[in-house]
This record gives C-alpha cells, sequence and structure tokens, in this order.
C-alpha cells in the first residue's frame, strides 16, 4: 500500500474546511447514537437473534424516545448481530464481528446523496441475507489525484435501475434511497457508509464487518467516515 492514499492524508482532507461536503443523508441534527455492541440491550431488551420486524421496531422506539428520526449505529463496533455462514471463517470458527462503517438509521426511501464527486464503480445486489442488498461504491480523488472510495449499502432495489456503472457522479447528487427489508439484505432500514483506501479488487465482496484479529488491517483500509457528518461529535460515533 505504499503508493496508496493513507489513512491519515485522507481524513485530514475530509476535514479540511476547503473542502466543501454536501450531507450524504439530511437528519434533524439530533441524530441519536445506538449500542450495538455485543452484550448490549435497547429499551433493556436483549438485541442478538432477534427478527427484523422486532429490531425495527426497538429501533423506532429508541428514535422516538430520543425525538428524532435518525440513529447511528457506530463504526469499528464489536456486534454479535452477525449471526450467519455468511461471517463465519471455514479455517478457524472466528466470525466477523468488526463493523467496518457508520449505520445511519432512517425512513424507508430516504435520499441518500454523494458528498463529493466520483464516479461509479461498483453497482451490484449482494442479495444474501444478512449482506448489502443493493450497494454502490464510488470513486474519488484527492486535490492531489490519490483515489479513494465510499460505499454505500442497503439500498433500495430502485437504486439499481436509476444510476449506472460508470456514471460520473457530483457532489450532492442523489445516487440512491434507503432500502426495505428483505430487499436490503434483510435488516432494519438503513444506510451502510463505508470509507475505503483501496478496494484491494475485491470490488462488490468488500467487507463491511471484519475479524476481530485482523481488525487492524481492515479498519486501516476502512478509516471512520464520521468526517462526513460534521455536525455531530466524531468520538460519539465511534467505539471506544
Amino acid at each position: 500500500m505504499s503508493n496508496q492514499l493513507d489513512k491519515q492524508t485522507l481524513l485530514e482532507y475530509l476535514r479540511s474546511p476547503r473542502l466543501l461536503r454536501s450531507p450524504i443523508i439530511a437528519t434533524d441534527g439530533k441524530a441519536t447514537v445506538l449500542d450495538l455492541s455485543i452484550g448490549s440491550r435497547i429499551r433493556g431488551q436483549q438485541i442478538n437473534n432477534l427478527g427484523v420486524a422486532e429490531f425495527s421496531e426497538l429501533i423506532d422506539g429508541v428514535m422516538r424516545d430520543a425525538d428524532t428520526d435518525f440513529a447511528f449505529g457506530r463504526y469499528a463496533e464489536p456486534r454479535a448481530l452477525y449471526s450467519n455462514e455468511n461471517f463465519a471463517s471455514d479455517e478457524t470458527g472466528e466470525n466477523r464481528t468488526i463493523h467496518m462503517g457508520l449505520d445511519l438509521f432512517c425512513a424507508i426511501d430516504t435520499p441518500v446523496h454523494t458528498p463529493l464527486d466520483g464516479t461509479v464503480v461498483v453497482l451490484a445486489n449482494n442479495d444474501r441475507e444478512l449482506d448489502y442488498g443493493p450497494m454502490i461504491v464510488l470513486q474519488h480523488a484527492t486535490d492531489t489525484g490519490q483515489e479513494f472510495y465510499t460505499l454505500y449499502g442497503h439500498l433500495s432495489l430502485d437504486t439499481l435501475a436509476s444510476i449506472k456503472q460508470g456514471q460520473a457522479v457530483c457532489a450532492g447528487d442523489q445516487i440512491a434511497t434507503v432500502g426495505s427489508p428483505p430487499h436490503n439484505g434483510n435488516w432494519a432500514p438503513h444506510l451502510h457508509l463505508q470509507l475505503v483506501l483501496d478496494l484491494m479488487s475485491l470490488n462488490a465482496d468488500f467487507p463491511g464487518v471484519a475479524y476481530e484479529s485482523k481488525k487492524d488491517y481492515w479498519l486501516t483500509l476502512s478509516p471512520s467516515p464520521a468526517a462526513f457528518f460534521p455536525q455531530y461529535d466524531a468520538k460519539s460515533l465511534e467505539y471506544p
């Protein structure tokens, strides 16, 4: 990765005051932050092994309690939500648990915008249970031409027909809408947003969840995207 954009340089670029970012999702500024970590409870209820309807109702309840329509799921959080064979390793039996992006729970069909100029390099439907569902990856470049990517998962099926592979997009353009279960990977409605330094030729198979034993490597490849939500405290959006 010596010729690639490094994590610190990218984060400094995204925080630069000269970079005018457009909101990916226009929140109400009051979004609450969820604890979805291993062993956590929401409104007193254990969240592991819940059906999508029950989990969605819990998230909706938290948002009502906070008088908001939005809730974040944290970056780098260890979770036990990823319970099927897609997240297990044949070699060691270790499950992938480390969340590599930010989640933003919100209403179905909420518009999703690109915060930066870019090009659609991946457009796919990963339709396995608990996968991304419809997804987009955009390629961007810094002022010095170094490439990086933003990944958007759990989108609507309509998104796949509304944008094209290779299409150029401008900051502020709507690129998608938030999807609904079961077509969004069968999750409570939310956007999964991930920064990526190098797709490693994985393209639509670039993971959104990492093994604990390899988290340092993967979280270096996918640094926190909290800079895209400057109205919120970045530390609150990242697992301690």
